[in-house]
């Protein structure tokens, strides 16, 4: 049944209408009835109506203008006008408008107002079946945009069966002459410890969205898929008039603008060779990775096309990269809260990460290392401000990374933070004394030293030195003092230069059975055995 609604100024001309037929026995029904303009909008927006019938001439806003402040809002009716004799010149304006009839109201008849009606319902009609025509339009594209999803996922991430690969045709006459571009998104500023700017996955229809639009301005045709979280996989078709390379590099740097406009998220881009058959995909997904895996070297590339073998950056060969070497001098610098040791040490680590070009495997692994031997030394300290992250978070927000240069910023900021909490530590009045203490037997290791004797340098009792020793550091001074001689002893004994007594009397032991016995308690080895590990170790 059509929803009519009936406006006009004057409330008999709105009874006479409304009395004039039955308006059930034509499949209609009045709805709603107003006086003027302002209130028939409302009425309009609230009950949507099929059919309007108003006044052309009202006060304040007269019938034309009701109708154009419908358009503007999006209100789709068909409308029939009443007019007077002289207002012809408003009813030419109001079929331009797109009325459906006008209607004079001194020669308004039953059977005049039925035939406006049919005329007004077959509009109505056909402005459904464009409504239904433009719905099947979108579902068709969006069935389309889903097919090839799934057409492409299927050849492309999904794992070969036995069974062979059904082409489509009509799919593969669209992607002629296809690129594949892998493009691997990441925040625009890397912090240690920084979780997502987003949830990847909450955001991935607007990530997809936006991407999906500044295609559709340089390509014929183009699929999307994510096969993970902070990765899309493009299937683009460039338009056959276009510069290609020029086309997709416009592509990338269009879309690095937007991710960073709207997400604060940048990209680094792999781009394949050409693929003339959509059966070669699978190849050009392994250059896609190819030349993404150039810009993990060099992140100025941003946008990286697969090239041949030949005239491909050479990446460096594969090759043990191991920092355990540093991390003596790192546990120094930090148990006697040397910031600026710290950085040097860092930035010696940097320089290794840059001379040797470690793959992002063993990037990675060298990080967590460095990261997980520092979490070890430090973690009595860790406050909520101070808080460090699981080791499986730090690896994630790592592998996420997309080159080598974005590591080392990270590895930047990871000393920042380690620098910021040693600066702090040593502001306080207790650890102070700690931290004089240990340098105190860093510099007197050769002699015998004692608890009284390092108090007495402090001007502290022994006992607050003794407590306080053991709270920051979790271990004796006696202890502390232990591990410090017999380091160097390990490292007078490696020299080969020294017998065990002459080590002992060096260190400031007692005697050379003694100086045996705090050995093994540190290391778990007499100083004889250890000496014959070393050897056996320096031949293999």
């Amino acid at each position: 049944m059509y929803r009519i609604i009936l406006i006009d100024d004057e409330p008999l001309i709105l009874a006479g209408i409304a009395s004039l037929i039955c308006w059930e026995e034509h499949d209609c029904c009045i709805v709603g009835k107003a006086t003027n303009g302002h209130t028939a909008i409302d009425l309009i927006l609230d009950t949507r109506p099929d059919i309007v019938i108003t006044d052309i001439r009202m006060p304040v806003m007269n019938g034309l203008e009701l109708i154009q402040a419908c358009k503007e809002k999006n209100c789709e009716f068909a409308f029939i006008f009443l007019t007077n004799l002289e207002d012809f010149q408003l009813a030419k304006e109001a079929v331009h408008l797109g009325a459906t009839d006008y209607l004079v109201k001194l020669d308004l008849k039953p059977q005049t107002l039925i035939q406006a009606l049919e005329r007004a319902k077959e509009h109505c009609s056909r402005m459904e079946s464009h409504h239904n025509k433009e719905l099947y339009a979108l579902l068709l594209k969006d069935s389309r945009k889903q097919l090839e999803q799934n057409y492409f996922s299927q050849l492309l991430l999904t794992p070969p069966s036995d069974s062979e690969f059904a082409f489509n045709p009509e799919i593969d006459a669209s992607y002629r002459n296809a690129y594949l571009l892998l493009l691997q998104m990441k925040p625009e500023q890397i912090l240690f410890g920084q979780t997502e700017p987003y949830d990847f996955q909450f955001i991935s229809s607007q990530l997809l969205d936006v991407v999906s639009g500044i295609g559709t301005r340089y390509f014929s045709s183009h699929a999307m898929l994510m096969p993970q979280k902070d990765t899309m996989l493009l299937v683009v078709s460039p338009k056959a008039e276009s510069d290609n390379e020029k086309a997709l590099s416009e592509f990338c740097t269009k879309v690095n603008v937007a991710l960073g406009t709207y997400f604060a998220l940048t990209a680094l881009f792999g781009i394949s060779q050409k693929s003339r058959e959509t059966s070669r995909l699978p190849q050009a997904l392994s250059e896609a990775r190819s030349a993404l895996g150039r810009c993990y070297y060099d992140s100025a590339l941003g946008i990286s096309f697969y090239q041949d073998q030949k005239s491909r950056l050479r990446q460096p060969a594969q090759r043990e990269f191991n920092i355990n070497f540093l991390k003596k001098s790192m546990s120094a610098a930090v148990l006697e809260n040397e910031s600026q040791d710290l950085k040097e040490i860092f930035r010696e680590l940097s320089e290794l990460f840059a001379q040797y070009k470690p793959d992002k495997p063993q990037a990675v692994s060298a990080c967590i290392n460095i990261y997980s031997y520092l979490h070890d030394l430090l973690q009595n300290e860790s406050t909520r401000e101070n808080a460090f992250p699981y080791s499986i978070d730090i690896a994630k927000q790592l592998s996420g990374l997309g080159s080598l240069d974005d590591i080392l910023l990270w590895l930047d900021s990871f000393c920042e933070k380690i620098c910021a909490m040693l600066a702090e530590r040593k502001e306080k009045r207790s650890d102070k004394f700690v931290y004089m203490a240990k340098r105190y037997i860093h510099e007197h290791y050769r002699e015998k030293l004692t608890l009284s004797e390092i108090a007495e340098h402090l001007t502290i009792s022994p006992g607050y030195l003794s407590s306080t020793f053991s709270r920051y550091m979790n271990k004796t001074v006696s202890d502390y003092i232990a591990e410090v001689k017999i380091e160097h002893a390990k490292e007078l004994i490696d020299s080969g230069q020294y017998l065990i007594y002459e080590i002992a009397d060096q260190l400031g032991f007692e005697n050379a059975y003694y100086f045996s016995k705090v050995f093994k308690k540190v290391t778990g080895m007499a100083p004889k055995n250890y000496e014959c590990w070393r050897k056996l170790n320096k031949t293999d």
